[in-house]
């Protein structure tokens, strides 16, 4: 099993920073009384590099937010990460990224997108300067390098068993500088890479829980949940009860994907999962939160989404 060598950190105005807003609102309107109790609901609200786990009852609302890339296939839930690959020498420098998939029940990870390139042109000058001395751990990074490569990989959204990628290339050489940007699509289950026709082809990578266009919504058994286009071209996210009041619960980046939790309710060991998951994803960045959220409802056609500033 691999652990986790390096998780990148989110960077400023990704999905996790609204809930800084949010848990302020929550301490400035949580104080008015005989407010309505928001419905029972369990979900989950997915980005490409965040997820926000929502508990909603008589006690308020609960959003635990944490800078983790979910997956949903085979039936369980799996977290797709990205580690550091250092090839350097102490006259070159090759630094990359890889992809892993880690199934949360389990515990074990799998790499499904390695940085070839980068690999490639370390073993080459491996073989051309045979009296390099590759770098250790602990060893500094050359400062005048003949040569630094890097390659930089993101995350730009998952369907169901499938991770699309951008993959960056960076080179700098006697001969000139270079960069190269290749976007690319990896099949989570087996880690070989998809075309687009593969994608339509397979019925798993079809999700009538992702939002493509807004405004959409979910109408559940006893709340709906409605998602709202924000100018910049991120999603509002609100709940509303049978009779229409309204919570706004906060904004996140486009193409939120949502997977309910309390109808059909997961089992014991898919909670144990999440929970620590959550727990560990803690760790990944001091911005996430953990919100009581308890603000009372307002009548849906006031309904205001919470930003951040």
């Amino acid at each position: 099993m691999l652990r986790h060598a390096r998780i990148r950190s989110l960077r400023p105005g990704s999905a996790v920073f609204p809930i800084l807003a949010l848990a302020l609102a929550a301490g400035l309107m949580g104080c008015e009384a005989h407010a309505p109790d928001p419905p029972d609901a369990e979900f989950l609200v997915a980005t490409a590099d965040s997820t926000f786990w929502v508990h909603s009852g008589a006690t308020g609302i609960h959003v635990k937010a944490v800078p983790m890339t979910l997956a949903h296939f085979g039936g369980r839930f799996h977290e797709v990460f990205i580690t550091d690959v250092d090839r350097s020498f102490d006259d070159a420098v090759f630094t990359g990224e890889r992809v892993y998939v880690r199934d949360l029940q389990s515990n074990d990870s799998t790499l499904v997108y390695d940085d070839t390139a980068i690999v490639t042109m370390a073993a080459h000058h491996a073989r051309v300067y045979p009296d390099a001395t590759p770098l250790g751990p602990q060893d500094d990074t050359p400062q005048d390098p003949s040569i630094s490569a890097s390659g930089e990989t993101d995350v730009l959204e998952v369907r169901g068993p499938y991770a699309l990628l951008e993959h960056r290339t960076f080179y700098e050489m006697p001969a000139g500088d270079m960069h190269d940007t290749v976007h690319t699509a990896v099949d989570l289950r087996t880690g070989a890479a998809a075309t687009p026709a593969d994608m339509q082809r397979d019925s798993a990578a079809e999700d009538s829980n992702v939002v493509r266009s807004v405004p959409h919504s979910w109408i559940r058994k006893d709340y709906a949940l409605y998602a709202r286009g924000v100018a910049d071209g991120s999603v509002s996210i609100s709940l509303r009860d049978r009779s229409q009041r309204s919570w706004p619960l906060f904004t996140v980046s486009a193409h939120p994907r949502i997977y309910w939790l309390d109808n059909p309710p997961i089992d014991a060991a898919t909670r144990r999962a999440l929970v620590r998951a959550f727990n560990s994803a803690a760790a990944y960045d001091e911005t996430v939160k953990y919100v009581r959220y308890v603000h009372p409802a307002r009548p849906a056609s006031r309904a205001r989404t919470l930003r951040h500033v």
